[in-house]
């Protein structure tokens, strides 16, 4: 690899960041290669924010966390078994897999929209239990909010804490994150498939555990082989990424990405040893309404690192 070709691609990504409208909420920009910071440049907005659908991959992460603990039930067991409020809904049945795969095969628009759920009083993980079945649990994929939050409801049962509590303790502590913050619904439950606030050089951290095959410092902190399921294809995927799907993880071609509204991603490269962090700030508010300050016709920034920094990770070294 030639660090100079990558430095210059990142240079390139960088200029139209700062020169396109379409680009200009991208906050941060972070590469790493084989443990090396290569590239390091804060563009805008505050460096702790939410990271949005990242924080589903933090959730299967800690899932993995759990099973590595021997707290998780197998993967094929119906969630309701942990939790109750599933019993006698369309989703008693659902298993931990349907899940993680976001393949449950329940409505997720209208009443079930993730942004009506949120706005709800009060129990929000009820609701979500009673979205009518569509199509067989495990046959299709669907991008689906709501069954990430079914499983943070999950594992809290499974744990005996919040999510956010457990992920302080079993991950975020080991790591040295120490700068956070993840909202819970009203009745305590850790958002599972959003706002989950962290800085782009802790995501380079999670990136790095990933790569490292759940490993930090010498301990396993996330069980091997779920962790080599979870960042493979295990759905067929689609969008809005129009990629297959692991557990909670979106599986490219050679990478895998964790990958948020906004242009939020956490982009892991195996062969090449390369993590990439992008972050976006969208001026998110809930209101009612929820609204944003993202111009039209905005694009991540990942648009950018496919284009000039991918192909750069196969030249050969030309310099340090």
């Amino acid at each position: 690899m030639s660090m100079q070709a990558i430095r210059a691609a990142c240079d390139r990504v960088a200029q139209q960041i700062q020169a396109e409208e379409k680009y200009a909420h991208t906050s941060h920009l972070a590469v790493q290669i084989a443990g090396s910071l290569i590239y390091d440049t804060h563009f805008t907005g505050p460096e702790l924010a939410d990271v949005y659908s990242v924080t589903k991959t933090v959730l299967a992460t800690l899932v993995g966390v759990a099973q590595r603990e021997r707290r998780m039930p197998p993967l094929d067991d119906p969630v309701s078994d942990v939790l109750s409020e599933l019993r006698g809904t369309p989703a008693a049945a659902h298993t931990w897999r349907h899940l993680l795969t976001m393949t449950r095969g329940s409505q997720t628009d209208g009443p079930w929209d993730i942004d009506e759920i949120v706005a709800l009083p009060s129990d929000q993980v009820g609701h979500i239990a009673q979205a009518p079945q569509l199509t067989p649990s495990g046959a299709v994929f669907g991008y689906d909010n709501a069954s990430a939050h079914l499983i943070s409801a999950g594992l809290e049962a499974v744990v005996g804490s919040a999510v956010a509590k457990y992920a302080e303790r079993v991950l975020f502590g080991p790591l040295g994150i120490e700068d956070y913050e993840w909202l819970a619904d009203r009745a305590g439950v850790s958002f599972g498939h959003a706002h989950l606030k962290l800085r782009g050089h802790d995501l380079l951290k999670l990136g790095t555990l990933w790569l490292n095959g759940g490993v930090w410092n010498g301990e396993s902190l996330v069980d091997p082989r779920y962790l080599r399921d979870m960042t493979t294809a295990q759905a067929s995927g689609g969008p809005p990424e129009f990629l297959e799907y692991g557990y909670l993880t979106w599986i490219g071609h050679g990478h895998y990405l964790a990958s948020g509204w906004a242009g939020q991603h956490v982009l892991v490269s195996p062969p090449h040893q390369a993590i990439v962090v992008l972050t976006g700030d969208p001026q998110f508010s809930f209101g009612p309404p929820p609204s944003d300050a993202l111009p039209s016709g905005w694009m991540s920034a990942l648009h950018l690192v496919n284009h000039h920094l991918l192909p750069t990770f196969d030249e050969p070294s030309g310099g340090t």
